[in-house]
């Protein structure tokens, strides 16, 4: 019997330790993910391609083409996030992980300067560097490259030879070419490409090239430009040059050596004479006692055969003077209420011819006369129709002009039917050249309801140069050739008036 408490007692304990581990247990391990993005810090850009890694865990991933990364299966918890790619600082975040949230951060990346390669030097310029005959109108081309793959940009700074600043400068080009227009002819020019990758700055060496040399226009004329005239010269409507720009400047008179021009200008208010070299260099007044007449416009003078003078008219006189200002001389006296308007000089006999108005621009008459002054001679009068300044031909018999046969007239001096005509000036003989007469029958005849105006002669005597226009005064004017015998009759340059061979 006294075993029974003891029996009792294990049995009891029994019971109690089997109660025991009913009630222990082990916890589940826990897992999350984290995620984010990796951005630009100044234009909150995506980052492709940076580095991030995961620690403690050690893991690493690489963001993709719109800065997202991600890492899954995740032990809940603390950790930290460093974000690394070249030329850029690094960056660290910290984030912790949990079962219930994924966890998203966002890094913002910051260009490290200290890291970033700068670009190559500009090179493999062209022009080449001493290049010759480089057209006025180029095309500017270099090679650079970033060793970090950078978005470059580029300066181009243009100097004209003798200028210290740039003559043209060009910024933030985004193409490692360039199209230049109207550089000057026959000048050397030196040039240099800035490159820039953001945080660089690097400079090219300094190249040099030279121009083509200013072209053998054919002709020069004047045209409106926003109210003004302005001279160009040109062979062709496409490649009309532009000389002059200050003031309104009309009536251009080529040299007998073809190399000069001369033209009436209002640069300083009064109108006077000026010559320039024929690419429009060397400006410089000529003239102190102003040109002047009845209409402006209507004006004329000439070279001396030798290209040392300027004949010109200025009201009831005709003036002579060298080319370098001085030498001023009267060489004809109108008479009263007469004015002269126009000249021309012959070295054949040494002749001049005038023409005079006698108070309105349709009373006219052409006169001969002497350098040295003396009796003005008439040699065609036309009271009651307009008549432009006469020519002479090359062997000086002959007076080339044109004469409104309508013999209209008003205050504004408007004309209806102008025609180029020939004079022989011995025997007075007319012949005119805008309508061609062949078999009886009028071929090549000028446009009906225009005018043709301002006739010259071309260098070797063949062939004539003129302005058409149509007779309201207000339409566009255009540059003709012909024969002179009338025949082949031909627009050559539109916009353009007053014209003389080159």
């Amino acid at each position: 019997m006294k075993y029974v408490p003891i029996l009792l007692i294990l049995l009891v304990s029994s019971i109690f330790l089997w109660g025991c581990e009913e009630d222990t247990f082990i916890e589940p391990t826990q897992i999350g993910s984290v995620r984010g993005q990796v951005l630009l810090n100044t234009d909150r850009q995506p980052v492709r391609k940076a580095l991030v890694r995961l620690s403690p865990s050690g893991r690493i991933t690489e963001t993709d083409s719109t800065g997202n990364f991600r890492f899954d299966s995740v032990l809940a918890g603390k950790y930290t996030i460093q974000v690394t790619k070249e030329g850029f600082r690094a960056e660290v975040a910290t984030v912790e992980a949990d079962q219930s949230l994924i966890a998203v951060v966002t890094v913002l990346l910051v260009n490290d300067r200290a890291q970033n390669r700068p670009p190559t030097p500009a090179s493999q310029p062209s022009p080449a560097s001493g290049a010759t005959q480089v057209s006025v109108r180029t095309t500017f081309r270099w090679k650079a490259t970033d060793p970090g793959r950078d978005t470059l940009t580029y300066d181009v700074l243009l100097f004209r030879e003798g200028s210290t600043t740039p003559t043209r400068s060009f910024t933030g080009l985004r193409q490692d070419s360039l199209v230049v227009e109207n550089l000057a002819y026959n000048a050397t020019y030196y040039w240099q490409v800035i490159v820039k990758d953001g945080v660089n700055t690097v400079n090219s060496d300094v190249w040099s090239f030279r121009t083509q040399p200013f072209p053998d226009f054919a002709y020069v004329f004047a045209r409106r430009i926003e109210g003004r005239y302005q001279i160009f010269t040109a062979t062709t409507d496409q490649d009309a040059l532009q000389l002059t720009s200050s003031g309104s400047n009309w009536r251009p008179i080529v040299s007998p050596n073809r190399q000069e021009i001369a033209f009436i200008s209002n640069a300083e208010t009064d109108l006077h004479l000026y010559v320039m070299n024929r690419d429009g260099s060397n400006v410089r007044r000529v003239t102190t006692v102003p040109i002047a007449g009845l209409s402006a416009t209507d004006l004329s003078f000439c070279w001396s055969p030798d290209g040392t003078q300027l004949l010109y008219p200025g009201n009831d006189k005709l003036y002579a003077i060298r080319t370098d200002g001085t030498g001023l001389r009267v060489v004809g006296q109108a008479s009263a209420g007469q004015m002269f308007s126009g000249c021309d000089w012959t070295g054949v006999g040494n002749r001049i011819v005038a023409r005079l108005t006698n108070g309105t621009q349709y009373d006219n008459k052409f006169v001969l006369l002497s350098p040295d002054g003396g009796t003005l001679n008439a040699v065609l009068s036309r009271p009651d129709g307009r008549l432009s300044n006469p020519v002479f031909s090359i062997d000086g018999r002959q007076l080339l002009f044109s004469y409104d046969i309508s013999n209209f007239q008003n205050e504004q001096g408007r004309q209806l039917d102008a025609r180029i005509f020939l004079l022989t000036i011995s025997t007075s003989e007319l012949v005119e050249l805008s309508t061609l007469r062949v078999n009886n029958q009028n071929i090549n005849v000028k446009p009906a309801g225009t005018n043709d105006i301002e006739p010259r002669f071309a260098p070797n005597g063949s062939r004539v140069i003129f302005t058409n226009t149509d007779n309201t005064g207000t339409g566009q004017r255009n540059m003709i050739i012909l024969d002179v015998s009338g025949g082949n009759r031909a627009q050559v340059i539109t916009s353009a008036e007053m014209p003389y061979w080159r």
